[in-house]
């Protein structure tokens, strides 16, 4: 595999471990395009993909990134139609999904702590036997994940009657700045006016000012 240095390489591999690591070709080619209507032999293809399971692996692995200015590009369900989860300049593609784990449900406060590569469906499934749903539901939720959902500002089926935006949901979130830096945002308030709502910056912002790996969601 030429593109990125062993050494890069073998870093990743000490970051995410062996089996949450690639460079196979046939590895590399579910992630080379979307649901974008593009020729079918167009293909973008990282040099690598990754798998981190936490927010901290997220942050070695961008911080790498940044230190070698190698490009990164978030992956969540892969169901995008305007190609912004393509690496068009190769470099490191970190696939969102290792992160699907429901952290906290609130009943009281009808709230939900969540790692944001768990899928749509996945979600409601696990908030279903509290009796309690996360809104969003487009037609892909099958694979949608929640963090593609606020990065794409995503409006599902039923935003008619609970909000068409992300906004109306999102009401914390913990990411991963270009530079490797951790940080929250926002709070498990429905209502808060304690300082701007910087969270709701990275609604539709694409991973291009940091990759979500938390979210607390307003639930219903």
């Amino acid at each position: 595999m030429v593109g990125l240095d062993k050494r890069v390489l073998e870093t990743l591999k000490s970051i995410v471990g062996p089996e949450n690591i690639s460079c196979d070709k046939v590895d590399l080619i579910p992630y080379s395009r979307d649901w974008s209507l593009i020729d079918a032999s167009t293909m973008f293809m990282p040099d690598v993909v990754v798998r981190p399971r936490t927010t901290s692996e997220v942050a070695e692995v961008v911080r790498l990134a940044s230190k070698e200015s190698i490009p990164v590009v978030p992956w969540g369900g892969g169901t995008g139609l305007s190609g912004g989860a393509l690496a068009v300049k190769g470099g490191i593609t970190v696939d969102m999904k290792g992160l699907n784990r429901i952290v906290e449900v609130d009943e009281e406060n009808l709230t939900v702590k969540t790692q944001v590569g768990i899928t749509v469906q996945k979600l409601n499934e696990g908030l279903k036997k509290y009796g309690l749903w996360w809104p969003h539901d487009p037609e892909s939720k099958s694979a949608s994940t929640v963090g593609a959902a606020i990065a794409c500002d995503n409006i599902g089926t039923f935003g008619t009657k609970y909000g068409g935006s992300l906004v109306d949901y999102l009401l914390g979130i913990e990411v991963v700045l270009p530079t490797g830096e951790m940080l929250k945002f926002g709070s498990k308030a429905p209502g808060s006016a304690s300082g701007y709502p910087l969270h709701w910056l990275f609604i539709g912002s694409e991973g291009t000012l940091g990759i979500v790996t938390e979210a607390t969601l307003r639930v219903y």
